[in-house]
């Protein structure tokens, strides 16, 4: 038998693991969280409700608090994600969704998921999770439960004009990162409706957002003549390397070869 967890790492309460298994299984058990997984690659068989099957490679497997399950592993190899998620997480977060308001948790569906946002919902906290990142883990955490939770992000008359309250905000504070305690208060609504109402308005979350417009702005700099070194300053990136890799992923190449494309005269840089 086979399986090794790659990774296991908790924050806040929240425990995630990356697992790489073959030829082996899990027996039946349960589990007190909520647990959400990520196939990766390869393909698992599971047992639930009395009946077996496959999630493969992109689908989602969700199981809720108390739940019996089971899962094999052939010879070949799985790879997969999962994400365990407090019942009282939840339920605050569907509290906050206007789901219900009583003192139990609330039952999701479960079983195999065929959702590409939910995957990539489910990824993306992982990540940020497992990089320490702070108050991006906190957004992504509410952009994986709005998911599971099935509700659209339905703006409604004034929602839009709060959101445009908040990217004005965003763009005279672009040398200081946002605090997502703060941005909040300035639309008037909660964080949970903030960040899924932002991100639907806009197509990305605050933070995300922000960075774009920090970049962009270093990039207007360096077109005008701006050192490297003294844009980053101005915009609050006292680490070098988070400047370079966060410049290079947006404008395809580093801030030093674009001002240095830039005042050579060569315009065939990669605009966003």
């Amino acid at each position: 038998m086979s399986l090794q967890s790659a990774e296991w790492f908790s924050r806040n309460g929240m425990e995630c693991s990356r697992v790489k298994a073959h030829n082996s299984g899990f027996p039946k058990h349960l589990h007190d969280e909520y647990v959400i997984s990520a196939n990766l690659t390869g393909v698992e068989e599971i047992w639930l409700a009395g009946k077996t099957a496959y999630v493969k490679s992109g689908q989602v497997t969700l199981y809720n608090p108390g739940t019996i399950q089971a899962s094999r592993f052939d010879t070949q190899s799985v790879e997969f994600i999962s994400v365990h998620i407090p019942q009282s997480v939840m339920k605050m977060l569907a509290d906050e969704d206007n789901i219900r308001s009583d003192r139990e948790a609330p039952v999701l569906r479960e079983g195999i998921i065929n959702n590409a946002r939910l995957f990539d919902a489910l990824y993306r906290f992982a990540t940020s999770s497992r990089l320490n990142q702070g108050m991006n883990e906190e957004q992504e955490l509410i952009l994986l439960c709005g998911e599971l939770l099935e509700t659209p992000a339905v703006l409604q008359r004034g929602d839009e004009q709060r959101i445009n309250v908040v990217i004005e905000y965003l763009r005279d504070h672009l040398s200081v990162k946002p605090q997502l305690e703060v941005l909040p208060q300035i639309a008037g609504m909660s964080k949970y409706h903030l960040v899924r109402f932002f991100t639907r308005h806009t197509g990305m979350p605050p933070l995300q957002y922000h960075m774009q417009l920090r970049l962009h702005h270093a990039r207007d700099l360096l077109r005008r003549n701006v050192h490297p070194l003294d844009a980053a300053i101005m915009l609050g990136f006292y680490d070098q390397s988070h400047f370079i890799n966060a410049f290079r992923k947006v404008m395809g190449t580093t801030p030093h070869h674009y001002a240095s494309q830039v005042r050579s005269g060569h315009h065939k840089l990669p605009v966003p």
